[in-house]
């Protein structure tokens, strides 16, 4: 509409010597206009409506608040970052602020996370929203969290009450846009909604339903020589006897699941001139950003770092006495049960959709497990995870920032349960790495198939203290020893903790600057035996032959090698191993190999030159090789640049497409893959790079900004600085914004 009443004034105006001729442009183009808003008015409605929000709820500084439960002012300034630095008299007036400015910042977003958990978000997205709320219904989320909410201790119970005082005063002051949009307030935040969660995101780090699901397959199509060699965990290259007979036939390319995006993370600690620590998480991106940066002081400590929203604990952080950062512990939390018909129990829930009648779902469950609506080779199953038992959601991990050294952390570790990580803590004098959450007791000497008996003690949960060369690396590879209990499933191959122990094993000195440098490298080594593979098999001369050979080694987007070598990993992934797990399709119509470690097994292979290992009907090895470099190229090399682009899509563009322009941020080239250092893909990598001393956060750097209102010059403002590689370490921003004063009432 705008686009067409500019062109209308101009043209108008271009021909004003004739006048007739003007208004006959005017005439026609305001009919054009009139007749485009009748066949529109619905859109141009919600657009307005969109805008109307916007400016109604426009981010303004709020002047002194009222914080209900408040024992005394908290100051509250806001920095040119965005991040809300807060002054309190003691913690838990720390934490009611800290939920006001999350809830103020972030308010839909806790919102959102809450519905999705508790499978209630139908209610004000509409039917489009009806799948997810039904796959989150049956599985019990909002069941478990009332019970673990009941057996919080009560200092976690304390926190997020505090926590909640502070998300309803924002509530009360204002409502979020995106809420505005969809015509209503959100409900009062309870205990129980940080609790859920907490259990959302053990559900996103944890649900490994796919890959047990896949061993169990597999071990039951193939002899155990042959499943453990291609399953992960047997740490082997060594090629089975007879597996050349195991070789089918394999139409159906879609067979092996390619570098399915984990969530996961990077850290790593070293002793330098002081002790650092640097962490990358690596998460689904969004916008807002899925996680939100915290600075709380009262007297004694200054706590800062990385907080997911909803919860006011952070992950990744400084105390003033000890540092800490986390990664993704990859655990085997889960187990596939028979469920017998006699055990069955069914319910019927109602789903209420917006603007439609209500839907109701069928929740099957064999007491708090539920029944998986799809059966296993035939068999009914139910899905024992830990995410539903109380323990798993204690929060317990929220203590670290009152521990005062690596041996107070360390034994607040081992009295928590939770979310299944590793957790990296340094002070100034000692380091640990140790495994936390609630983890099933897997004896290594018992069948993988067995299930779990009972969970693991703190002190039981495998653990470094101390290492001898001052290192500790955590890429979610398996760092930890596994000699008395097994722990990991489907463990990362480890080429980014390699890397990342290289590069600090071979420099000189430690500092933030070179901690910051490695979060952004880009060396991608795992492709190099694909390149050498490459090129020993074209002809001399080959131009192909000749970009692979000048190769840097790196994910760089100017690289046009790169993308080559990536289409020939997946290429060579579904044609070599197709063949051999095709049989299990016979077993299981839906199954798919889904675990990363399919490097191990295909280089075996094809390291072996042995053309009775490829696949049907090759007559020679290099000739395979070059038949899938030539399937790799496209009519020409594109730049890294071009293929791979990351931008972030707000949640409601995916009921207004059209709103992606305002809300969004627009794609653009990144370096770096999903086995870099530096994470980046679209739609996934790091949410968060942080680098910390015992003192300080030195550096945080977030794919977009603090706050959650695209009118807020802190909505995407950091992200021109995650998203450049060559950006070197900066000091904070010292720079203040909107200051004011957070209150108790008045008649207190």
């Amino acid at each position: 509409m705008g686009a067409a009443g500019s062109t209308t004034v101009l043209l108008a105006a271009l021909l004003l010597p004739w006048p007739w001729a003007s208004a006959a442009v005017l005439t026609a183009c305001a009919a054009g206009i009139t007749e485009y808003l009748r066949r529109n008015c619905g859109r141009v409605a919600v657009e307005r409506r969109l805008l109307r929000s916007l400016k109604d709820s426009a981010p303004r500084c709020p002047g002194d608040i009222e914080v209900p439960t408040l024992t005394a002012p908290v100051q509250a300034e806001c920095g040119g970052d965005g991040v809300t630095r807060i002054s309190a008299q003691n913690y838990h007036d720390a934490v009611r602020a800290l939920g006001y400015t999350m809830g103020r910042d972030r308010g839909f977003q806790l919102d959102l996370v809450r519905r999705t958990g508790g499978g209630r978000l139908s209610e004000v997205w509409g039917r489009t929203a009806l799948p997810l709320d039904t796959v989150y219904r049956r599985l019990g989320l909002i069941g478990a969290a009332r019970t673990a909410t009941e057996q919080l201790a009560e200092p976690e119970r304390e926190l997020l009450t505090a926590f909640a005082d502070g998300v309803n005063a924002a509530y009360a002051h204002e409502t979020p846009f995106e809420c505005r949009f969809l015509s209503y307030r959100p409900q009062p935040w309870r205990v129980e909604d940080s609790v859920l969660t907490s259990l959302v995101l053990s559900h996103s780090l944890s649900w490994n339903e796919e890959a047990k699901r896949a061993e169990a397959v597999m071990r039951r199509a193939l002899p155990q020589p042959i499943a453990d060699f291609f399953l992960p965990g047997s740490g082997t290259a060594a090629l089975p006897a007879d597996l050349t007979r195991h070789r089918g036939e394999a139409d159906a390319l879609d067979l092996v699941a390619l570098d399915n995006a984990v969530p996961g993370s990077n850290c790593w600690t070293v002793s330098g001139d002081e002790p650092l620590l640097a962490n990358d998480l690596h998460l689904a991106f969004g916008i807002p950003n899925v996680l939100y940066e915290v600075d709380l002081a009262w007297p004694g400590t200054r706590l800062r770092g990385l907080a997911s929203p909803g919860l006011p604990v952070v992950l990744s952080g400084t105390n003033g006495r000890i540092a800490w950062g986390v990664t993704n512990l990859t655990a085997d939390v889960l187990d596939l049960v028979p469920a017998e018909e006699e055990d069955l129990r069914t319910r019927t829930e109602e789903i209420r959709i917006r603007g439609r009648g209500p839907a109701t779902v069928e929740v099957t469950t064999v007491g708090t497990m539920p029944v998986s609506r799809a059966s296993l080779c035939g068999e009914k199953v139910a899905v024992r995870w830990t995410g539903h038992d109380p323990r798993a959601a204690d929060l317990r991990f929220q203590r670290l920032a009152h521990a005062k050294d690596v041996i107070g952390a360390v034994a607040i570790l081992d009295d928590a349960h939770g979310v299944a990580l590793n957790v990296l803590v340094t002070d100034r004098k000692r380091k640990a790495h140790l495994a936390t959450g609630l983890l099933p007791r897997r004896p290594a000497s018992t069948p993988r198939t067995e299930p779990a008996d009972g969970h693991l003690t703190g002190p039981e949960r495998p653990r470094i203290i101390d290492p001898a060369d001052g290192i500790l690396v955590s890429a979610n590879d398996g760092a930890l020893p596994e000699d008395e209990f097994r722990i990991g499933l489907d463990l990362d191959p480890g080429h980014r903790a390699r890397r990342i122990r290289h590069v600090l094993g071979t420099s000189e000195r430690h500092d933030a600057a070179g901690m910051h440098a490695l979060q952004h490298d880009i060396a991608a080594d795992l492709y190099l035996p694909y390149r050498d593979l490459a090129v020993s098999s074209l002809e001399p001369g080959d131009p192909v032959r000749s970009l692979l050979q000048e190769w840097d080694g790196t994910a760089g987007t100017g690289s046009r090698a790169f993308g080559v070598l990536v289409r020939l990993r997946d290429i060579l992934a579904r044609r070599v191993l197709s063949p051999y797990v095709a049989v299990c399709r016979e077993h299981e119509p839906s199954f798919r190999f889904p675990f990363r470690d399919y490097d191990r097994p295909l280089l075996a292979i094809l390291g072996a030159r042995d053309r009775a290992l490829l696949p049907a009907g090759t007559t020679d090895v290099d000739g395979f090789v070059a038949d899938c470099v030539r399937s790799a190229l496209q009519d020409r090399p594109e730049r890294w640049s071009r293929l791979n682009r990351v931008g972030f899509k707000h949640p409601l563009t995916s009921l207004a497409p059209w709103a992606d322009t305002m809300l969004g941020i627009r794609p653009r080239a990144q370096a770096g893959m999903l086995h870099t250092v530096r994470t980046a893909v679209p739609g996934f990598g790091a949410a968060g790079r942080v680098v910390v001393t015992v003192d300080d956060l030195v550096t945080a750097e977030l794919p977009a900004g603090q706050s959650g209102h695209p009118l807020s010059r802190h909505y995407a403002d950091r992200h021109a600085r995650w998203a450049s590689l060559a950006a070197p370490l900066q000091p904070r921003s010292r720079r203040t914004g909107c200051g004011h004063v957070l209150r108790p009432p008045a008649d207190r």
